[in-house]
């Protein structure tokens, strides 16, 4: 069914409470990169940063509810299912899901109304994604445990540029998930209700064994007694999930959710403590140590700084790969490149981030601290510095040059401390500009040119003081000059990672 734009706009909160919500055991939470996140429960709807056409089609006032929802790797990569209210069943795509899921889709779509209301997209990080359509399915670039699993339920599968499809002999796929840390979960059924015995499930660090020992609950029951299962994707721990149960006796669902970097929230009546609400640490084991490390208590800490940003610190790695290759959790290096360290994990482990915004765990071992300086999230940094700078262009008759360093501080290289100490230059020098701008949410030539325009001397004294013009004029000179080195080097990229 083709949706059409909506002829009339109203708050988009306003409109999800128009929306009918799921049914008893029918839950809907899809993940995305970031902060992205919609929720569809019994109880209602929640979201963050949808997509401008889903808000749309919200805002039509024709959907019911909604079905199913996920997000990819890509900003414009999702699939949505509606429940609409004539009846019919809709999906809107983005335009930048995967190339090899568009044939199955298409085929899906023309193929018959029974197979293309049966129609389930799960995207994942690095543009993974498992789509099934009654026994039918079809994977690529999903984990290697999750896609043998597939197999395993299927009597044929075949396997082309596409990526592999098959059919499983009775019954219906209702559910996959799954994260790259080899954590999956698939169930098939029949009807409305999931059969138990179809479910092919690995919960690997997300549930470990002695944690539902020591809750008194036996696991095999906990399985098949879930009525839904979600595991984010795009999560770089894995550590972003929730379990539902079936809901007995018009109680409120048993349920285990974790969503990062928050604790564990469950409600289990197996508990041996109490039927309320537990709050527990994390449920993932720290990963083993190399064998060529030992455990001590010095720690890196991430602070905050008084204004309430979250501030990052810096290392630059010392080999290139894995401390442990085969583990698909640890971020893999490039020898001399500069990593973000996002988070303290213990034990001499650091969730970080490359110049890619890949993310992943990195063993102390692997990393040169000497030069690593404290400094803000670039991203929280480049939306305070954009929003000052428009005040200050907007008001006129500035006469006082912007504190750069407040924000973006974190080059330590020897050669750039003295220019960065001169109290009559700007205090920051190409890296820092280079590390604020790296908080857009695009970092190309055309966007290093729009900022650097704001900086041209000539028209930036126009906005000066006439007292302190010149003065003001020679420092717009030097970040334009900054400006330009950025642009050669994105026009001219170094040899190495490190260069800039």
């Amino acid at each position: 069914m083709a949706l059409a734009t909506p002829a009339e706009h109203v708050d988009v909160s306003v409109a999800l409470t128009t929306l009918e919500p799921p049914g008893p055991d029918q839950y809907c939470i899809a993940f995305g990169p970031g902060a992205t996140q919609f929720c569809a429960t019994p109880n209602g709807y929640s979201t963050t940063q949808l997509p401008r056409k889903v808000v749309n089609d919200f805002l039509g006032g024709k959907i019911k509810k909604v079905l199913h929802a996920s997000f990819g790797s890509e900003a414009n990569s999702f699939f949505f299912t509606y429940e609409m209210k004539d009846g019919s069943i809709a999906h809107r795509a983005g335009k930048a899901i995967p190339t090899e899921l568009k044939p199955f889709v298409d085929y899906v779509s023309k193929h018959s109304e029974e197979l293309a209301s049966s129609l389930r997209v799960q995207l994942g990080a690095n543009e993974s994604f498992v789509a099934w359509a009654c026994s039918r399915w079809v994977e690529m670039r999903a984990p290697e445990g999750l896609s043998r699993a597939l197999c395993k339920l299927s009597t044929t599968v075949t396997e082309n540029s596409n990526g592999k499809q098959g059919s499983i002999p009775s019954g219906v796929l209702k559910n996959v998930a799954w994260n790259n840390h080899g954590s999956f979960y698939i169930r098939g059924g029949y009807g409305q209700l999931p059969n138990p015995k179809d479910a092919q499930v690995t919960l690997g660090s997300l549930w470990y064994d002695g944690d539902l020992q020591a809750r008194g609950i036996d696991k095999t029951k906990f399985i098949a007694d879930l009525a839904y299962v979600v595991i984010d994707p795009h999560s770089p721990t894995g550590n972003t999930y929730a379990f539902f149960k079936f809901a007995q006796n018009s109680l409120e669902p048993e349920f285990m959710l974790r969503f990062e970097p928050d604790p564990v929230v469950s409600r289990l009546h197996g508990e041996q403590s109490s039927d309320q609400d537990i709050v527990d640490g994390p449920v993932t084991n720290k990963p083993p140590l190399p064998k060529d490390s030992h455990e001590h208590n010095q720690v890196v800490n991430v602070p905050k700084d008084p204004k309430g940003m979250q501030i990052f610190q810096w290392a630059v790695s010392k080999h290139a790969g894995r401390s442990h290759a085969a583990d698909s959790w640890e971020l893999e290096l490039k020898k001399g490149e500069r990593i973000n360290i996002l988070k303290d994990m213990g034990k001499d482990w650091f969730l970080a981030e490359n110049g890619l915004k890949q993310q992943g765990w990195v063993h102390r071992s692997w990393l040169d601290f000497q030069k690593m300086v404290a400094h803000a999230d670039p991203r929280e940094a480049y939306a305070r510095f954009t929003t000052d700078v428009e005040n200050l262009l907007k008001g006129g008759n500035i006469r006082s040059f912007p504190d750069l360093p407040s924000y973006m501080n974190a080059c330590a290289n020897e050669v750039c401390t003295p220019l960065k100490k001169d109290t009559h230059r700007l205090g920051i020098c190409v890296h820092d500009l280079h590390e604020l701008l790296r908080g857009a949410s695009e970092y190309t030539m055309d966007m290093l040119k729009s900022e650097r325009n704001k900086w041209h001397p000539d028209r930036f004294a126009r906005f000066c003081h006439a007292e302190h013009r010149e003065v003001l004029r020679e420092k717009a000179q030097s970040l334009f000059v900054l400006f330009g080195v950025l642009l050669d080097v994105l026009e001219n990229p170094p040899a190495t990672e490190s260069a800039v």
